[in-house]
């Protein structure tokens, strides 16, 4: 991970007072009129005060035409987002090459010129190329900072206005985040001094079973704030988004995950406060949340009685605060199979349209339909609803789109058309007046002179709290940072924020008392120091104010060079990510060898990370064997820097590459007939090399029969032109059935590699 300077915090310090004043700079002449910085706009809803907006759309352009501009080279899942007269979006870099990648494009919002783009790799991933983007930029005002989730759960802080990366952490390998084929890739969002995100994660200790798990981090720094999960082993990875709000005087961040419920949670504190059962898949369609009431659909097996009914829709409320806060459900209508597209709420209805693209019009405080199924386009629909100026804008999976209005009786469709060759998952937006429609091949703005639109700050979405002297009772302990990665003899200083039961932060005192538990280090006052013999495990320290505690984990882990033989262990080692769950212990040959077992739902292809994300240049081996199982052979893999070794077992092949789904990026391939049963050695290196105009990868892969002497060519070389410079060392595997074997695992740094 990377972080600003100590320097540029005192900056920021220094800068402070002005920063205060965004807000009301934003309403005057220094910035445009009406920003849209989260994907369904300042509200959180998919709304916007706005007047003047078209009733139809043109494609091509001309004379009279109302399509101000439009970038034939911008295309995306994204939905966009604007700040400040800048639009932010995110796009493949350099498509179908060997340096594909991704990237975050800032375009001028009046004239869809480009600004800046900042690009980045992608590596083991498990995202398609086509994907790219599932995710949204999320634009934070206050700072001028954008946010973004990479395809491979690469979480980054950009400058809005330069593009300079801020800080960046590499979710998957220091928190286990997955990446799916799917491209399910989650939004972030912003509140107050922390920026939210979430995902499947597969952690390490107590955290090593998946789990929909949220971690906030200081938007500013990066540093790790709290950590907070939801229900263990979730069927589902999922892509529905947060929504910040304030029911009963209660802040709460509320969001539909991959264990098929909504959950209602505390955004300072990551605590859970309620939870309803909605699908017994995970939640892609974000909630609607207006008021203390929330509106939430999926498309999937219901759960209970229903089960063996596809898709619901539900209107559900919150109320009462702290561990007395309640779900109750007002309605439900079974058989709305509506998995992706969210609502809007106009004039007490709720306006939805399902899968098959047919609209769904609800009584929103009875659920009683007014409108049942109603087709009004011939398509597919992913994109969420957009009502702006008394319209609704609908786009479509096939490229139709529709412009609705709302009538005594339900709604009338006042113009539609078909873009060929395109596709809309992205949702549309609205901005300072103009309307932008992001195909998958198409960026389109969209306005008339006569389009004005009103300020809405997203702070005032997330609505009035009860004043904080109503209670000023300690309930909640915070240690910050609550995950960190140190070496042995290293220390940690740790600060304590402490909340009241509605999760409103209180004036810590002075007599904050800790303790660690894991025998691996000590702690005097917030000072944690680890011993300087400990190795490659993990601590908990706990914070502790009167009957409220606070907890924050430590993985410690030595500088190289390593050696792992298992002997000894009765699990893996403490500090890898990802590894718990997945493997055990066992004795093979009359040896301990690290076993991934075939028994776990779900578990048939994993990774697993053993360090800190800044290690370069180095070498890992091991000792690999493969089980045979209904025919089958397993694939097993080393990773470095970002790199993977595959000993493949039914392709009977080995391989270098660094992002699987992507067939252009750097990659290599050799004949290996290999067998079961029967050990291997592998080893991967990666050097760096200085090259005009940058640094370039050079990845070499072997592997050979255990019993025999190392050969001393390499198997495999490739050169990468767009390399990952530093990356942990780590494990993959692939096999549904079969089992894999792995002993004598060493990292060493190249300069100590004969």
């Amino acid at each position: 991970m990377t972080r600003p300077t100590s320097d540029l915090r005192r900056r920021f310090d220094a800068a402070l007072p002005f920063l205060l004043m965004l807000p009301i700079l934003w309403l005057g002449v220094a910035a445009p009129a009406a920003d849209w910085p989260y994907w369904r706009g300042p509200n959180m809803d998919g709304t916007a005060q706005v007047s003047g907006l078209p009733d139809d759309w043109d494609s091509k352009g001309g004379d009279g035409s109302n399509l101000l501009w439009k970038r034939e080279d911008i295309g995306s899942f994204c939905t966009p987002v604007t700040m400040g007269g800048r639009l932010y979006t995110i796009q493949r870099h350099l498509p179908d090459t060997e340096r594909e990648g991704e990237k975050v494009v800032c375009l001028d919002a009046k004239t869809g010129e480009t600004i800046w783009e900042n690009s980045y790799n992608v590596w083991l991933s498990d995202v398609p190329a086509e994907r790219i983007g599932w995710t949204s930029v999320v634009a934070d005002p206050e700072s001028g900072n954008v946010y973004v989730l990479g395809a491979c759960d690469i979480f980054q802080c950009m400058d809005g206005e330069s593009g300079e990366t801020l800080w960046k952490v590499p979710l998957h390998e220091q928190f286990g985040m997955l990446s799916t084929y799917g491209g399910r890739t989650n939004f972030p969002i912003v509140h107050e001094d922390l920026v939210i995100i979430s995902g499947i994660i597969i952690n390490w200790g107590d955290y090593a079973k998946p789990n929909h798990r949220m971690l906030a981090l200081d938007k500013l720094t990066g540093e790790f704030v709290w950590f907070s999960g939801t229900r263990d082993l979730p069927y589902d990875t999922s892509y529905s988004a947060p929504t910040i709000t304030t029911i009963d005087g209660q802040r709460q961040l509320i969001m539909g995950f991959g264990d098929g419920q909504v959950w209602g949670i505390q955004p300072r504190t990551g605590k859970p406060l309620w939870k309803y059962e909605l699908s017994r898949r995970g939640l892609f369609a974000a909630p609607l949340v207006v008021g203390d009431k929330i509106f939430c659909s999926h498309n999937e097996e219901n759960v209970g009685e229903w089960a063996n009914v596809m898709g619901a829709v539900a209107g559900i409320k919150v109320s009462g605060t702290g561990d007395q806060t309640q779900v109750s459900e007002l309605w439900k209508q079974y058989e709305v199979v509506a998995g992706f597209s969210e609502p809007v709420l106009i004039d007490g209805r709720l306006y939805l349209v399902d899968d098959r693209c047919k609209m769904w019009v609800f009584d929103a405080e009875t659920g009683e339909p007014i409108v049942e199924q109603e087709r009004f386009a011939d398509s597919r629909q992913k994109s969420a609803l957009l009502y702006a100026d008394g319209k609704i804008y609908v786009t479509t999976e096939n490229g139709r789109w529709s412009i609705v209005k709302p009538t005594a009786d339900g709604f009338e469709v006042i113009n539609d058309g078909r873009l060929r060759s395109e596709s809309f998952v992205a949702s549309p937006i609205v901005a300072d007046g103009r309307l932008y429609f992001q195909s998958t091949r198409n960026l389109y703005c969209i306005s008339n002179e006569a389009a004005k639109q009103s300020d809405q700050s997203i702070r005032d979405a997330f609505g009035e709290e009860r004043p904080v002297a109503e209670d000023t009772q300690i309930a909640q302990v915070q240690i910050v940072p609550v995950e960190a990665v140190i070496q042995p003899g290293e220390s940690i200083e740790y600060k304590v924020n402490v909340f009241n039961a509605i999760g409103q932060k209180l004036e810590t005192p002075g007599d904050v008392t800790f303790r660690v538990e894991g025998g691996a280090a000590s702690i005097d006052g917030n000072k944690l120091t680890a011993a300087a013999d400990a190795a490659h495990t993990g601590v908990q320290v706990i914070a502790q104010l009167g009957d409220a505690t606070g907890t924050a984990r430590v993985r410690i882990v030595p500088p190289l060079p390593w050696k792992f033989t298992f002997d000894g262990l009765s699990d893996p080692p403490l500090s890898w990510v990802g590894a718990r769950y997945r493997h055990v212990i066992r004795e093979i040959d009359g040896s301990a060898a690290l076993t991934k077992i075939s028994t776990i739902p779900k578990g048939a292809r994993s990774r697993a990370w053993m360090g800190p994300s800044d290690l370069s240049q180095y070498t890992i081996s091991a000792d690999a064997r493969g089980q045979r199982a209904l025919g089958a052979l397993p694939d097993i893999g080393l990773t470095a820097h970002g790199y993977v070794l595959d000993l493949m077992g039914e392709a009977q092949q080995v391989q270098i590459r660094t992002w699987a789904s992507s067939e252009e990026r750097s990659s290599a391939n050799a004949a290996f007939p290999w067998s079961e049963d029967q050990w291997y050695r592998m080893k991967l290196r990666v050097d760096l090399e200085s090259e005009a105009p940058a640094q370039v990868a050079v990845i070499r892969g072997k592997v050979w029969p255990r019993d025999q002497e190392e050969p001393q060519e390499w198997t495999l070389t490739v050169r990468d032109e767009s390399p990952n410079l530093n990356a942990s060392p780590g494990l993959y595997g692939n096999a549904k059935v079969a089992e894999i074997y792995l002993d004598n695992i060493e990292v060493v740094e190249n300069s100590n590699e004969p």
